[in-house]
């Protein structure tokens, strides 16, 4: 797969894989249905301490979106995966994905979709950009979300972000990376969301896809904000709930892709 450097404006090399549509004029009986518009490109912004693979489920969705006439750019943000090393924030992950859209603008693709996952979507709903047409967004931090973090970190790490503002995280991912630096912002990036200013602000439609299983204890409260906060988007915008899905959607991803490209056909184009 073809491998391409993104440089923020912060002098952060971001490792991402880059994949142009196949020749694809418009859609025959061989290969039915909707074909994106020409330079239309799908950016993927991965969730909390992941990489662009995203345990394989964006390589699905990707190859998916190619298949209808969309380029895809798979990114890590800083500090995650194959990218150089930074402190994981919101703040800093909205300048990488404005990096990539810069990016993709300039190879020729000015009609912009974002599929963003779980804080990635956050992200996405905070980077602005008149290229972006749509987004889908999948387990999305939509609101505050106020997560047990003494069940999530160690005492050892708790102790470290108070005294110095900063932790790591160990990562056993493929990408060979070691650890993944946190700081105090990580996290009250989750739960400092005033989610009326931030979706209010939104201007391209929204497709959110949530699990629908009640027993997941991550995905039951950021479904519930989603449909609070669903009539704040703008015109076009939709929630979907996969029955008996968790957070990760993992073994529902054909089911995503399907609601991605039927919703998607709506709205671009």
């Amino acid at each position: 797969m073809p491998e391409v450097t993104i440089t923020t404006p912060r002098g952060i090399r971001l490792a991402a894989t880059f994949e142009p549509a196949p020749p694809r004029a418009e859609a025959t009986p061989a290969a039915p249905g909707w074909v994106a518009p020409s330079g239309s490109a799908v950016v993927f912004a991965h969730g909390f301490l992941a990489d662009r693979s995203s345990r394989g489920r964006a390589d699905v969705f990707a190859a998916a979106y190619r298949e209808r006439g969309l380029a895809t750019l798979q990114l890590d943000f800083a500090g995650c995966g194959a990218s150089d090393d930074d402190v994981v924030e919101v703040g800093r992950q909205v300048e990488d994905l404005t990096a990539a859209y810069d990016h993709l603008i300039a190879a020729g693709y000015p009609r912009l979709v974002v599929h963003g996952h779980s804080l990635g979507a956050l992200v996405a709903l905070r980077t602005s950009s008149p290229h972006v047409e749509a987004m889908v967004l999948t387990g999305a931090v939509t609101g505050p979300i106020l997560h047990p973090w003494d069940q999530v970190l160690s005492p050892a790490q708790l102790a470290e972000l108070d005294a110095t503002g900063r932790t790591t995280i160990l990562d056993d991912g493929p990408s060979g990376r070691t650890g993944m630096v946190i700081s105090a912002q990580t996290l009250a990036d989750f739960a400092d969301v005033d989610q009326e200013s931030l979706l209010g602000a939104v201007a391209c439609p929204v497709l959110m896809v949530h699990g629908g299983a009640l027993v997941d204890g991550e995905e039951h409260p950021l479904l519930t904000r989603s449909r609070v906060g669903l009539p704040y988007l703008p015109a076009g915008s939709a929630l979907e709930v996969v029955s008996g899905g968790d957070h990760a959607l993992l073994d529902y991803t054909d089911a995503v892709v399907r609601k991605a490209l039927d919703w998607l056909s709506l709205h671009l184009g």
